[in-house]
């Protein structure tokens, strides 16, 4: 089951035939949130997030699209699909409605909202693989570059090269190959009580996951967080990677090209992680 503009449909092919044409043609704006038992994660910070993604890209944001009736859309889906009592994975996409044209600079906004369940983060995800970088092609920096749709057809790229390579992840750099993020979330690179993660002008996404994380390592006693600028040669001179995203929660990651990597940090900030994410 979906929700599309605010009716319940058993599937994409319950809609109309020119909206889903919309939904496969255009570029979206996605945002994918948890939810657990009926309380969305971090929704305030989701849907502002996805509000600002909507302003960027001139999309028109209807008066309809309040926090509480999003959430609203939210639960009715997952109450339809009997998901209301576990954990599940939200995935909401606006696109618009008409194609633009010079009469018509801002069309309607349509929104979809799918779910899937999942198991709550638990533990340290730890990777059975190494990571590598893509080098095919290049993220584009600044604001529009850390927005979900710009290098979405880049990720789906990238993420051919990480299976036929048989690597757990993949490591996208900008046009100034610097590093950026992987293409499953925002990493983080710890060297003695130092850690290290690209700034938003990078052409990293700005996920919540990444803010949250960020917000915690800033708090804690004894680690100096640095966002600027990384270069590929500092991976293999770091004493541990890890990667956060909402899929995962805390990926450590196992090793990169000849250096393998130890979990010490990312078990430690795991504990601060699931005290927030409950309280989230």
């Amino acid at each position: 089951m979906i929700v599309f503009d605010g009716k319940v449909y058993t599937n994409l092919n319950s809609i109309a035939e020119k909206d889903i044409i919309n939904i496969v043609y255009s570029s979206p704006v996605e945002e994918r949130v948890r939810v657990e038992a009926r309380k969305i994660i971090f929704w305030e910070e989701h849907y502002f997030r996805i509000m600002a993604s909507l302003r960027i890209l001139r999309m028109e944001i209807p008066m309809l699209f309040t926090m509480e009736y999003l959430e609203e859309q939210i639960l009715n889906l997952l109450k339809e699909k009997e998901l209301d009592q576990v954990s599940s994975i939200v995935s909401l996409s606006f696109f618009s409605k008409e194609l633009v044209t010079r009469s018509n600079a801002v069309s309607p906004t349509s929104f979809l909202i799918k779910a899937h369940q999942v198991k709550t983060p638990k533990k340290v995800f730890s990777s059975s693989r190494s990571i590598d970088l893509f080098k095919d092609h290049y993220v584009v920096k600044g604001l529009y570059g850390s927005l979900e749709p710009s290098n979405a057809r880049l990720r789906k790229l990238a993420s051919v090269y990480v299976y036929e390579n048989d690597l757990e992840d993949g490591i996208l750099l900008n046009n100034d190959k610097e590093v950026t993020e992987t293409l499953t979330g925002a990493l983080f690179i710890v060297k003695g009580n130092e850690i290290k993660t690209p700034p938003s002008t990078s052409g990293c996404r700005l996920t919540v996951y990444r803010q949250i994380v960020i917000d915690l390592l800033q708090k804690s006693e004894g680690v100096n967080l640095v966002v600027e600028a990384v270069s590929p040669f500092e991976l293999q001179k770091a004493d541990e990677l890890f990667v956060v995203s909402l899929s995962e929660g805390i990926q450590s990651v196992k090793q990169y090209r000849k250096k393998v990597f130890s979990t010490e940090v990312s078990h430690k900030l795991f504990t601060k992680f699931i005290t927030r994410y409950r309280l989230g």
